[in-house]
């Protein structure tokens, strides 16, 4: 391959990351606008049977939808499927139904991931945490109480935790999980495979859910008209099905550091998008305290690597 074709191929990759930071950033404002319409439950439910079908139907079409999940792998998958998908989207989409949290303050908790990574990684990958590397977690989760604690506006600096910033916390967690837990089940599935069937298992766990607040749910159906769709629908194709296609396969061309600062643009991105969609404000507290988680999981994959 010639120099120009790999400058080529290198720009398409960076030029389809920055596309992944800005639907990413904007997924937690749709999030915001969808919630106005329906449940955090419907609009979870929603938000993944259009992600099946387009997920599905794009594999049916490469002829990739196989390996199908062996019955010993089920349990793995099935736990994947819960804390990468069903549980993650429940409490990040519950935790946005708190007029306190904006788009912002819950891209910015979800931020801290690569610190809970870092954590749980010592029990269940049997890891080792270097000190400078332990302060710089520290300093993130303490970033991650400050938001916390402080998170209504107004409240200048009055201790007053918000429920819905606690709610996000498990999202973050479980991402985590799903990090840690997805590296095994990598080497036996291709990433668009894994993706798709843990997915699926995410849909039919959300069944039960469905079943309990079916009087609800049919009515979201029946009154959230387009105004209610289109935020589903942009969650759906671009967050979803194109932002893991995207992240995956730039996984396999950039080395993982530069893909992951990607990820803290798309923070950015969701706290300009609430300030100039949805008419947020964030709190001094929020913003020193998502500094603290920014350059705290910065410096701790930094510090990681040494």
């Amino acid at each position: 391959m010639s120099l120009s074709d790999r400058f080529g191929t290198s720009r398409a990759v960076h030029g389809s990351m920055l596309f992944l930071v800005l639907v990413w950033g904007l997924a937690f404002v749709a999030i915001k606008q969808a919630l106005g319409y329906m449940s955090w439950i419907t609009l979870t439910f929603l938000r993944f049977v259009v992600a099946d079908l387009l997920f599905v139907g794009s594999l049916a079409a490469r002829r990739q939808l196989r390996p199908v999940p062996r019955r010993a792998d089920l349990p793995r998958l099935t736990l994947l499927a819960f804390v990468g998908f069903t549980g993650y989207h429940l409490f990040l989409n519950l935790g946005e139904t708190d007029p306190t949290v904006t788009a912002g303050t819950a891209a910015l908790i979800i931020a801290s991931t690569p610190a809970f990574i870092a954590v749980l990684s010592i029990p269940l990958l049997k890891e080792k945490i270097r000190p400078l590397q332990a302060a710089a977690i520290a300093l993130a989760f303490g970033g991650l109480g400050l938001m916390i604690s402080f998170a209504h506006p107004g409240s200048q600096f009055r201790f007053q935790a918000s429920q819905g910033a606690l709610t996000v916390i498990p999202s973050a967690i479980f991402s985590a999980l799903y990090a840690v837990f997805g590296k095994r089940s990598l080497v036996r599935y291709p990433p668009a495979t894994l993706i798709t069937w843990t997915l699926l298992i995410g849909t039919v766990l959300l069944l039960p859910l469905i079943a309990l607040t079916f009087p609800e749910f049919v009515r979201d159906l029946t009154t959230m008209g387009i105004s209610g769709w289109l935020p589903v629908l942009f969650l759906a194709l671009l967050p979803t099905f194109l932002g893991y296609t995207i992240w995956f396969r730039a996984l396999a061309r950039l080395p993982a550091a530069s893909a992951a600062a990607y990820i803290y643009a798309s923070t950015l991105v969701a706290v300009i998008g609430g300030i100039l969609i949805l008419q947020e404000s964030l709190t001094t507290a929020s913003l020193v305290g998502g500094a603290m988680v920014i350059v705290g999981v910065v410096a701790a994959q930094r510090f990681g690597r040494r």
